[in-house]
C-alpha cells in the first residue's frame, strides 16, 4: 500500500502548528505580566511617596508644635502673659527664618493679633485662628497663590476663654529638601493645575526654584502626552522622554490644601527599569524562537527514527506468525541496509501487518492463549479481586525459597488483613464489603514491583510476595507505601470508610524453609503489628513466637486461675469532695498465683485482651460485683455503687444487658447502684454501635461513666450524643494541677462543661491535699485516689470500713 503523505510529515506539521501557538501564547502572556509588573512598581512608589510625604509634614508640623510649646512654657504662657512670649517670638524670628524656615509668626489673643504685624492679616489666616479656637487643635494649611505657602496654628494654654493661637507660615523648601533627600527623585517640585486654560488642563510651578530648574519643569511639563489627565498622574504616573531619559513624572495631591489645588511634582528616572523591561521582553521572545526551533528538530529525529523502525516492525511480524524466528532475524538484519525513506504511510503498513498476524494467530496461537488464561484463572486467581489465590502463592513461594539460595537473594513474604473488617460487613453487609476489599486489593497492589505478587489469603487477608530483595529496608519501604496508601479514605457506594491495615512481615534466604512455616511466620508478626491498634507493620523474629506461647500458656493459666478462685476484686473508695460521703467503689482485678504470687493486671489483661477467655473472666468481674453491692447493702450500705470496668469485647456482647439484668434481680440491687465504665477509645472505633448499646444499658436503670477521659478524642460532638452518667478525669491530668498551669485549666474547664452538660465528674488518682483542695475548689463532684485510699482487697474489705466509715463519711484521709 502507498500514500502520498507521511504519517510523520503530518504529524510534525501538527505539532509544530501547536507548539508555535503555545510559543505565541506563552511569550505574549510574559511580556504582558513584565508591562503590568512595571505599572505595579509605578504605582506603589506612588503609594510609598505620599506616605512619606504625610510623614514629613507630620514632622515639621510636630517639630514648630513642640517648639512653641516649649517657649510658650518657658514664658509663662499659663499666666497669660502674652506680652513676654511676644516679645521672645519678635527676638527669635531671626533664628526662626533661618533654621525653620518660617517666614511669617502671629500671635492672636481674645483682641486680635498681638503687637504690629509684619504682613496684612487676611481672611484665610482668620479662619484658620476660629477654626483652632473651635477645636482646641493645631492646623495645617497649604495656600498657593504665586507660590505655596504653608500655615501652621498652634493653640497656646490659657486661663482666659478666648484662647491665643500662633499662626506661622513657612515655605514648601524645608519639605521638597527632606523628601528629595530621602528619596531617589529626580525632580521634585509644587505645582497647581491651572484649570483657567480652556482647551486643556496645565500645571504652573508654585514653588521657589531655580531657574534651571523651573526651566526643566515647564520642558517636562509641555513633555506631557496629549490628553494627559491629572488622575493617571496621581494614581500611576506617566512615563515621558526628555534628554534622553525615562522619566516618570507623577503628582501627589496635598489634603490640607486651600483655594487652588496644588500638588507634589515628582520626578523619577526610570531610564534602567524600562531598559530591563526591553530587555526581559527582548530575551522572551529570543528564548520563545530558540525553543521553537530546538523543538522542532528534536521532533524531526525522533520521529523520523520512530518511522523508520515502525516499517521494520511490521515487515517482520508476519514471520513471528509462521514460526519462522531464523528468516525474523535475517531480514531484521537486511533491513537495516535499506533507504531509509519510503512512500507508504506508517500506520498504514502497521495496521496491515497486524491484521496478517491476527488472521494467522487466529486459528490456533489465539485460542490457545484465551483457553489457557481462563483455565489458570480458574485454578489460581481470586473471583472477586482477580488477584492470585492461595494455590498460586504456595507455588510461588515454593518457586521462589527454591531459586533463593542460587541467587543469593532474600525472600520476604507480608500477611496483612483490613483492621476491623467484620464491622463493615455487619453494618453494611456482605455486598458493600465485597466492593471495599476489591478496592483495597487495589490499593494493595499499586506499592508493588511487576515481579512481586500480590495475592488475596481469604477472607480480608492479603499476602504479598517479595522476591530478589537485596535488602531488608526495601520490605520496610514496601510496607510503608501500603500502608500510607490507606490514608485517603474508601467511598463505596456513597459510604467513607476510613480503613486501616496491618501488616506482618517474614523474611528468609534459607531454601529449605517451607510455604507454611514462612505464613505462620508472617501470620504472627501480624498480629503483634495488629496489637498497635492498627496502621503498622511487625518483622517477624523468634520473640514474637515466644510471647504467642506466653499468651497461649497464660490463658490456659488464667482458666485454671478462675476455677480455682484465684481471682479476686480489689475496691477503691469513691466519695463525694464537699462532704467526704463514701458514694462508693470502683472493682478492679486481682490475680494471686499460688507459684508466681500477685500478677499485676497490666501483665495479664493486655495478653488476654483478645482472647475470648477474656469475655468469660469479664462476665465473672459482673458477677462477683453484684454480689458484693448485695453484701454491702445487707451490712448497712444501702446506697452504694460499684463502679466496673469494660473491655471492648464485652461491650459489644450482644448478651450483656440480659446478663446484667439477670445478676441485678438475682442479687436483689438496685440498676443505680451498677456503674459501667468505658473507655474513650472503645466509644468511637464506632459511635452509632456504642450509643445503641449504651442506651439500651441506661434503659435498665444502671449508670455508665467515661473512663480516661482526656487521653483519647475527647470530642464534645460524640460526648454529647452518648448517653452517659459521669465523667472521670484521668490521673495524668489530676498529677499536676498542682505544678502546671495547663493541666489546671484543662481539668478546670472540664468540670465546668461536664456540669454545664448535666453530668457528674469523677477525678482519678487524687494523692495529694493540694489537688484535693483545687478540685474541690473547681466544684468537682466525686473523687478517689491513693490520697483517700489505696485499692482494698475484698477480704479486708469489711475491717477497712469499721476503720474508715463513719456514718456514711471516710474520714483520716486529708
Amino acid at each position: 500500500m502507498k500514500v502520498q503523505v507521511s504519517f510523520t510529515t503530518k504529524t510534525i506539521a501538527i505539532l509544530l502548528a501547536m507548539v508555535l501557538t503555545v510559543t505565541i501564547v506563552i511569550s505574549t502572556v510574559l511580556i504582558q505580566e513584565s508591562e503590568a509588573q512595571v505599572v505595579m512598581q509605578q504605582r506603589e512608589s506612588q503609594i510609598s511617596n505620599q506616605r512619606r510625604v504625610q510623614l514629613f509634614e507630620d514632622i515639621l508640623h510636630s517639630r514648630m508644635i513642640t517648639l512653641i510649646d516649649i517657649l510658650s512654657r518657658k514664658n509663662g504662657t499659663y499666666s497669660n502673659n502674652l506680652g513676654d512670649l511676644h516679645n521672645t517670638l519678635d527676638d527669635l524670628s531671626e533664628y526662626l527664618t533661618l533654621n525653620f524656615q518660617v517666614e511669617t509668626l502671629y500671635l492672636f489673643d481674645e483682641n486680635g493679633v498681638v503687637g504690629k504685624p509684619t504682613y496684612p492679616v487676611n481672611g484665610t489666616i482668620k479662619r484658620l485662628v476660629d477654626s483652632t479656637r473651635a477645636t482646641f487643635e493645631s492646623r495645617s494649611l497649604l495656600v498657593c497663590e504665586s507660590v505655596c505657602t504653608h500655615y501652621i496654628s498652634i493653640p497656646i494654654m490659657a486661663s482666659s476663654d478666648n484662647v491665643p493661637v500662633i499662626i506661622l507660615s513657612t515655605s514648601m523648601r524645608e519639605l521638597l529638601y527632606l523628601f528629595s533627600r530621602a528619596t531617589d527623585v529626580y525632580k521634585v517640585a509644587v505645582v497647581q493645575a491651572d484649570e483657567s486654560q480652556v482647551e486643556k488642563i496645565a500645571l504652573k510651578v508654585s514653588s521657589q526654584v531655580s531657574a534651571a530648574n523651573k526651566q526643566f519643569l515647564n520642558s517636562l511639563i509641555k513633555a506631557l502626552p496629549e490628553n494627559w489627565r491629572v488622575d493617571d498622574l496621581v494614581i500611576k504616573g506617566v512615563n515621558v522622554e526628555l534628554d534622553s531619559k525615562q522619566l516618570l513624572v507623577s503628582l501627589l495631591p496635598f489634603d490640607h490644601a486651600a483655594g487652588d489645588h496644588p500638588y507634589l511634582l515628582i520626578v523619577q528616572d526610570v531610564s534602567a527599569m524600562i531598559r530591563q523591561n526591553e530587555q526581559y521582553q527582548y530575551v522572551v521572545i529570543s528564548s520563545a524562537i530558540a525553543l521553537f526551533l530546538l523543538f522542532s528538530s528534536l521532533l524531526y529525529l525522533f520521529l523520523n527514527q520512530y518511522r523508520t523502525r515502525l516499517l521494520d516492525i511490521s515487515e517482520r511480524l508476519p514471520m513471528l506468525a509462521e514460526h519462522k524466528f531464523s528468516e525474523f532475524y535475517t531480514v531484521a538484519a537486511k533491513r537495516r541496509r535499506l533507504p531509509v525513506f519510503k512512500l507508504t504511510d506508517e500506520l498504514d503498513v502497521v495496521e496491515e501487518a497486524a491484521n496478517d498476524l491476527a488472521r494467522q494467530l487466529e486459528s490456533f496461537d489465539g485460542q490457545m492463549a484465551i483457553n489457557t488464561a481462563k483455565l489458570e484463572k480458574m485454578a489460581m486467581f481470586d473471583v472477586l479481586t482477580g488477584l492470585p489465590n492461595r494455590n498460586m502463592l504456595t507455588f510461588q513461594i515454593e518457586k521462589q525459597l527454591a531459586s533463593s539460595i542460587r541467587d543469593d537473594r532474600l525472600v520476604a513474604l507480608m500477611f496483612m488483613d483490613l483492621d476491623d473488617f467484620k464491622k463493615v460487613n455487619d453494618s453494611h453487609g456482605h455486598d458493600v464489603g465485597d466492593k471495599l476489599l476489591k478496592a483495597a486489593a487495589m490499593r494493595i497492589s499499586r506499592p508493588i514491583r511487576e515481579s512481586d505478587i500480590a495475592s488475596r489469603f481469604g477472607g480480608d487477608e492479603f499476602v504479598i510476595l517479595l522476591s530478589n530483595i537485596e535488602s531488608k529496608k526495601h520490605v520496610d519501604t514496601v510496607a510503608q507505601k501500603i500502608i500510607d496508601e490507606f490514608q485517603e479514605p474508601i467511598i463505596v457506594d456513597g459510604v467513607t470508610f476510613y480503613v486501616s491495615i496491618s501488616i506482618g512481615i517474614a523474611i528468609t534466604n534459607h531454601s529449605r524453609a517451607t510455604p507454611v512455616e514462612l505464613l505462620r511466620h508472617a501470620d504472627i508478626a501480624m498480629y503483634e503489628a495488629k496489637a498497635k491498634k492498627g496502621a503498622e507493620f511487625r518483622v517477624y523474629d523468634a520473640t514474637m513466637n515466644l510471647k504467642v506461647m506466653q499468651k497461649v500458656e497464660l490463658e490456659s493459666e488464667a482458666r485454671e486461675a478462675l476455677r480455682g478462685n484465684q481471682f479476686s476484686l480489689a475496691l477503691q473508695p469513691q466519695i463525694d469532695m464537699h462532704s467526704g460521703k463514701l458514694m462508693g467503689f470502683e472493682a478492679l482485678l486481682r490475680w494471686y498465683h499460688p507459684k508466681k504470687g500477685h500478677i499485676s493486671p497490666g501483665d495479664f489483661i493486655p495478653l488476654l485482651e483478645n482472647t475470648s477467655f477474656m469475655l468469660e473472666l469479664d462476665y465473672w468481674v459482673i458477677t462477683r460485683s453484684t454480689h458484693l453491692v448485695n453484701e454491702l447493702k445487707n451490712s448497712g450500705y444501702p446506697d452504694i455503687k460499684v463502679a466496673i470496668n469494660l473491655s471492648a469485647g464485652q461491650f459489644l456482647d450482644p448478651s450483656l444487658p440480659e446478663f446484667l439484668q439477670h445478676q441485678i434481680i438475682k442479687n436483689n440491687i438496685a440498676p443505680d447502684q451498677v456503674c459501667l465504665e468505658l473507655t474513650e477509645t472503645v466509644l468511637v472505633s464506632d459511635i452509632k454501635r456504642a450509643t445503641g448499646v449504651m442506651q439500651t444499658i441506661r434503659d435498665m436503670g444502671c449508670m455508665l461513666a467515661i473512663d480516661d477521659f482526656g487521653t483519647g478524642y475527647s470530642s464534645l460532638s460524640y460526648l454529647k450524643s452518648l448517653p452517659a452518667d459521669y465523667i472521670k478525669i484521668d490521673r495524668s491530668f489530676v498529677a499536676n494541677i498542682g505544678s502546671s498551669a495547663d493541666d489546671r485549666n484543662i481539668v478546670h474547664s472540664t468540670i465546668s462543661m461536664v456540669r454545664n452538660m448535666g453530668m457528674q465528674v469523677v477525678a482519678e488518682g487524687i494523692e495529694t491535699n493540694e489537688q484535693y483542695e483545687l478540685l474541690c475548689h473547681f466544684d468537682c463532684h466525686q473523687g478517689q485516689g491513693y490520697l483517700i485510699s489505696r485499692p482494698i482487697p475484698e477480704v479486708n474489705l469489711w475491717d477497712t470500713l469499721r476503720d474508715k466509715v463513719e456514718n456514711g463519711f471516710w474520714k483520716d484521709f486529708a
